[in-house]
């Protein structure tokens, strides 16, 4: 689903809302699951983390609800599946969708909302060069 980027805000931008529908994208937690550390005979240390970010996506405006619904279908498609595995990413899961329409003043503003949970890996590598030479330690013993 492409949308046009005029439509898609950062969650906190200072955008006015020029009564159009648009979109907001927030990470709301990152979150590490597990680690791995390997140690390589190239005097290299690997680790890994493996990492769950939680993520809420927000419309706002005329068929907020519906953009949402359309949204909510279209992430268990086998294009946005293949893009997430292009981008070593895993879809762990998606939230109900919460209608948010509120009244304001005399009218009312649709929103609705839902949070994706995905799945990601960071990895890094430093060196770890062996001690070759050191200068003589002398341990005192405190009696």
């Amino acid at each position: 689903m492409n949308l046009p980027s005029e439509r898609v805000r950062e969650e906190f931008s200072k955008s006015l809302n020029d009564k159009t529908g648009f979109i907001t994208v927030a990470v709301l937690t990152d979150r590490q699951i597990g680690r791995e550390y390997k140690f390589t005979q190239n005097e290299v240390e690997i680790i890994t983390s493996t990492r769950e970010a939680t993520i809420s996506i927000n419309a706002f405006g005329k068929n907020s609800l519906a953009l949402i619904g359309k949204l909510n279908t279209l992430f268990y498609s086998s294009f946005f599946i293949q893009s997430l595995k292009g981008k070593n990413l895993s879809l762990v899961s998606v939230s109900p969708i919460r209608n948010l329409t509120l009244g304001v003043g005399g009218a009312s503003e649709e929103r609705a909302n839902l949070d994706v949970v995905m799945s990601y890996n960071n990895r890094v590598e430093v060196s770890q060069n062996e001690i070759k030479k050191t200068d003589d330690i002398f341990i005192r013993k405190n009696r």
